[in-house]
């Protein structure tokens, strides 16, 4: 999905691990995008979460308090979320906020897999 500054792609990895693609800008315009290709995930079952920043550019507020939610929503169901590859300005957001000592952090996609 496309808004705007936004792209989200959501998919199942073969060990029912949901995998969200963020690129782009992260603000409150964006959110929804991001939340909706959580809940697609989540409905084919996945309980476990993967987001890739890797293609983040900027993150507000707006932003880290979607990734609160879906940390949140992914461990009520007894399951666990991780970001991979965040860029160093959404990064410098992310240990900002304390964000990093909530949510696992990688460098890559398949360092967060393999774990």
């Amino acid at each position: 999905m496309e808004l705007g500054r936004l792209q989200v792609q959501g998919e199942v990895q073969p060990a029912g691990i949901g995998v969200v693609r963020v690129s782009g800008e992260l603000d409150y315009d964006g959110v929804p995008a991001l939340e909706d290709a959580v809940r697609s995930v989540r409905a084919l079952g996945s309980h476990c979460l993967l987001l890739d920043l890797s293609g983040l550019t900027f993150m507000d507020s707006s932003g880290v308090n979607a990734l609160l939610k879906a940390r949140r929503d992914t461990h009520v169901t007894g399951g666990w979320m991780r970001i991979a590859g965040p860029q160093p300005p959404v990064l410098k957001v992310i240990e900002l906020v304390g964000l990093d000592q909530a949510i696992p952090l990688y460098t890559t996609v398949s360092d967060a897999l393999r774990t």
